[in-house]
């Protein structure tokens, strides 16, 4: 009875956010060769008194006969980098008295800030991570509420790492996460291959993708660097306008679906033709999820382009989450 009365109460909770909060948190969602691949944004956490600190970043892969399996990844900020061992534990303890285990999954190179990320005072973090797979009963429990969590993170006696909490942040966050995974539409199209180019450089990472036709109007491709001493990662967005030049910090106005209006900018003094523009991770989801028109600041007056048809959205969705097949956050 317990155990219905919770997952239905989890239920309701799910029923009662809104679903804008949620796709808010979503960093992507496609399907490639028949997989449906659904990742949020991380979240940080710290333990009671602040100890502790992690990032959290849940994911669902989603087989083609409905299956799926949750993916929890799991950075720990530290002053030292080290390296969880594969088939390392993690033990959660739910506040129900329940106890939920998976080990490591992965023994790969970090490849998030690998010289550690440098603070304005001269020290340095390093985010070590394990990744941790789950199936749906699992996360539900720990979505209920976690009271603690321990870590293995090398393989001897002191080699654990105990952290409590006093507000189920861990649980929190999970639960949110969740809820962004299970509020997202399952893609319809395939996302096929739309990259040109991944190069890594000293720890930093660029990607460009190929440029897709949106109309006779109008070309688009993104590009993407992850700046591993800062850890952090920027967007350029490339248009082919044929016949209309844009110049230097021309505006570029994108009316979104819902009426909101995304101001950016010609940042480039280039040849007649070509646009491009820096525009943040949130933006481009936005525009992803629909545009009704553009607005040029020409050399020759105000230029006006409308999509109908919803083939700007659908672009950028299709670049956008190219991108995140490859970025490092």
């Amino acid at each position: 009875m317990m155990k219905k009365f919770l997952l239905a109460a989890l239920a309701a909770l799910l029923l009662a956010g809104t679903a804008a909060s949620a796709q808010d948190l979503l960093r992507y969602n496609y399907k490639k060769n028949g997989y449906v691949y659904t990742g949020t944004e991380r979240i940080r956490v710290t333990g009671s008194g602040g100890a502790n600190p992690m990032q959290l970043k849940l994911s669902r892969v989603a087989f083609p006969d409905g299956a799926a399996i949750y993916v929890l990844h799991i950075d720990f900020e530290s002053s030292s980098a080290w390296k969880i061992p594969k088939n390392a534990p993690l033990t959660i303890r739910t506040t129900a008295g329940k106890t939920v285990i998976s080990k490591n999954n992965t023994d790969a190179p970090n490849l998030i800030a690998p010289q550690g990320i440098r603070a304005e005072n001269g020290s340095k973090t390093w985010w070590n991570y394990g990744e941790y797979y789950f199936e749906l009963a699992d996360i539900q429990k720990i979505c209920v509420g976690v009271a603690s969590v321990d870590v293995q993170r090398r393989w001897s006696s002191d080699g654990v790492i105990k952290v409590t909490y006093k507000n189920d942040e861990f649980g929190k966050a999970v639960f949110k996460q969740f809820e962004a995974l299970e509020a997202a539409p399952a893609p319809k199209a395939e996302l096929g291959s739309q990259l040109a180019s991944v190069s890594d450089q000293g720890g930093n990472r660029m990607v460009d993708t190929k440029t897709l036709s949106v109309n006779a109007q109008l070309s688009a491709s993104l590009g993407y660097v992850y700046y591993a001493s800062g850890n952090n990662e920027s967007y350029e967005l490339n248009l082919l306008v044929p016949g209309k030049e844009v110049p230097l910090d021309g505006a570029v106005d994108i009316v979104t679906t819902s009426g909101a209006t995304l101001h950016l900018k010609q940042e480039k003094g280039q040849e007649a033709g070509r646009v491009t523009c820096y525009p943040d991770a949130e933006q481009l989801k936005r525009m992803a999820k629909g545009v009704s028109r553009m607005t040029l600041q020409t050399t020759s007056g105000t230029v006006n382009l409308t999509f109908p048809d919803k083939a700007f959205a659908t672009t950028i969705d299709k670049l956008y989450n190219a991108l995140q097949t490859a970025a490092i956050l």
